[in-house]
């Protein structure tokens, strides 16, 4: 059995002295790494990369110019999680970093516990979301957006129903199928059903859905 590792990715040597601090007194990490770079980041997953690894990654200071070169350099490194920390994020960027690269996002105005808490989930591959950008992803609901999902909702069947609460928790194709002893490609189809029925093109919109009809608990995500 492999390792739990912790990287920290943050050029404040404040912040990362909490993180490694939190992350020693949870015991869920057997070992934690700093490092200064993205060079350094690169070359330190090269070498662990059989262990279970998370990357809590400073999105604001961290040296990567864009998130198209993080994409690029994250899908290098498909066994690591990652935790983004920043001072804030904007609508288009938790998309981002939700839908394309299934990373969780934490603001670093949160308390401790809740950060302990990010940090528990995320080397468990469970998905959060902080309070508060949470309430952003919910702030575009109207009255008519919620009376059309509800109509939607309607339409799905139990078991699509189910799978949407899987994959809004961050569970991938091949662990839906593992869950519900359905075939890989039975869970390809329902997950295209479940799009069509709902008339969206992304996780990141499913998520949303499924927070508001209720088809997911809410206390996952630790608000």
């Amino acid at each position: 059995m492999g390792e739990n590792i912790l990287i920290i990715a943050d050029k404040q040597p404040l912040t990362a002295a909490g993180i490694r601090f939190l992350a020693e007194k949870s015991g869920n990490f057997d070992k934690t790494i700093e490092v200064a770079d993205k060079r350094e980041l690169h070359q330190t997953l090269e070498k662990i990369c059989d262990e279970l690894i998370e990357v809590v990654l400073d999105f604001d200071l961290f040296d990567f110019e864009n998130l198209d070169e993080f994409t690029a350099f994250s899908k290098l490194f498909e066994n690591a999680h990652f935790l983004f920390i920043g001072e804030h994020f904007t609508e288009e960027v938790i998309h981002s970093i939700a839908e394309e690269l299934s990373a969780n996002i934490i603001l670093k105005s949160t308390d401790l516990e809740e950060l302990s808490i990010a940090l528990s989930l995320t080397i468990r591959g469970r998905r959060y979301i902080h309070s508060e950008i949470l309430d952003l992803l919910m702030s575009n609901n109207t009255t008519t957006t919620v009376i059309k999902t509800a109509t939607m909702n309607s339409q799905l069947t139990h078991t699509e129903k189910e799978i949407v609460s899987l994959i809004a928790q961050g569970k991938t194709t091949k662990e839906v199928a593992s869950i519900r002893n359905l075939s890989y490609h039975t869970v390809v189809t329902h997950r295209k059903n479940i799009f069509r029925k709902l008339e969206i093109n992304s996780v990141y919109e499913l998520t949303r859905y499924a927070m508001r009809m209720g088809l997911i608990d809410l206390t996952e995500y630790y608000i």
